[in-house]
């Protein structure tokens, strides 16, 4: 266990630098276009490129993971993470902070694809969960604290401030994971006898255990970001009540994905990884049905938000308990591909995400309805799709 918490928590940090480097600077959009002289929509690109970057980069580092191995990944994941956070803190215009946010968003993605795939060749089945859920549990905090550390760092300093901060923590990261990490042995598919089939995607694709347990777990991953970037307009348009309302959803939410996740660490060996995906997966589907029955109820206002936030915390709680199980097994089925498994299996989550949010998008006016009706389906495929 002490080896477990000497490598999974340094790689959490890693990972949640990651995705602090996508939202810290949010609050100061508005600012950082005025200072660069670019219209709010070339402001907002900004994000757009970065989710893009790393979306894109997963093949390319689990093929990294895989024929480098997974130091040699991470380090290199890193070096652009901080050098593109250079750039973004020193952008004379809104050009070099396009191509600052590509470099950050290529380097974000190493970690999200190498740290799983060293857990899971460091460690066996029950003891990777482990380690996954305490990644989880140090990732969901981002989206909770970042923006409000970012609001704050607007308030009292420069926005560049939010880009040198990313870069000096992964200046200081880097030889703290090195040393960790240390070097792990070379991944078969870096062998000279390797076949070019074996370095490529194709025996994954083919590998049925592992894409069901990869589909699973992206339509799980969808589900919780089309809610995520629908819950806004639907607290504002739905339930009538102020964008501080979203707020309230959020840390519910992370409160009860982490309480999910502590969950997991403990049961994991005591109850098994499927007794902990069945779990989670019902906390799920209650709460997609729990959504369309608020709607069709009517519910708004206060008491809309109370129902709203239960059921928030049940989905995030779900998630907790059967999310790193679902990627554990995904990553055990993929054997020696690991780190190609773990980059096919975010490149699905990510293509998942875009594609559930565009669906769902334009029936928001609708209410809560669509959006529980479209996660409750993706839940529902989700379950079936698990291998039993």
């Amino acid at each position: 266990m002490q080896a477990l918490h000497r490598l999974a928590l340094p790689l959490a940090s890693l990972t949640a630098l990651g995705l602090l480097a996508s939202d810290l600077y949010l609050p100061a959009i508005p600012v950082m276009a005025a200072e660069l002289g670019a219209s709010i929509p070339s402001a907002q690109a900004t994000m757009a490129l970065f989710m893009a970057a790393l979306a894109l980069s997963q093949l390319a580092w689990g093929w990294a993971a895989d024929h480098f191995g997974d130091r040699r990944t991470i380090m290199a994941g890193t070096v652009l993470l901080g050098g593109g956070s250079l750039v973004c803190a020193m952008a004379p215009g809104i050009d070099w902070m396009l191509a600052g946010r590509l470099l950050q968003g290529l380097g974000a993605g190493a970690a999200t694809v190498a740290v799983p795939a060293l857990i899971r060749r460091r460690f066996n089945e029950a003891n990777a969960v482990k380690a996954l859920a305490m990644v989880a549990m140090a990732e969901s905090t981002i989206p909770a604290v970042g923006p409000v550390a970012g609001a704050a760092i607007v308030l009292y300093a420069d926005w560049r401030t939010t880009f040198w901060l990313i870069a000096a923590m992964s200046l200081l990261l880097l030889p703290l994971v090195a040393r960790i990490v240390g070097r792990a042995p070379a991944p078969a598919s870096a062998h000279p006898a390797a076949t070019p089939a074996q370095r490529g995607y194709a025996p994954l694709l083919r590998n049925r255990r592992y894409l069901r347990y990869a589909l699973s777990y992206a339509l799980m991953f969808g589900a919780l970001l089309m809610y995520v970037a629908s819950a806004p307009v639907l607290v504002t348009h739905a339930l009538g009540l102020g964008i501080e309302a979203f707020a309230i959803l959020q840390i519910c939410g992370v409160l009860a994905f982490m309480l999910g996740a502590s969950a997991a660490v403990r049961l994991v060996k005591r109850l098994g990884q499927q007794w902990l995906v069945r779990s989670g997966t019902l906390l799920q589907f209650l709460a997609g049905a729990g959504l369309m029955g608020m709607a069709v109820a009517g519910l708004a206002g206060t008491r809309g938000l109370v129902a709203l936030a239960v059921l928030a915390a049940l989905f995030c709680g779900g998630l907790g308990l059967r999310g790193p199980a679902t990627m554990g097994g995904a990553l055990h089925a993929a054997g020696d591909d690991a780190g190609k498994g773990a980059g096919l299996l975010m490149f699905l989550a990510f293509a998942c995400v875009a594609g559930a949010t565009q669906l769902v998008a334009p029936f928001l006016h609708y209410g809560l309805l669509p959006l529980g009706a479209l996660l409750f389906a993706m839940v529902s495929a989700s379950a079936l799709l698990l291998p039993r």
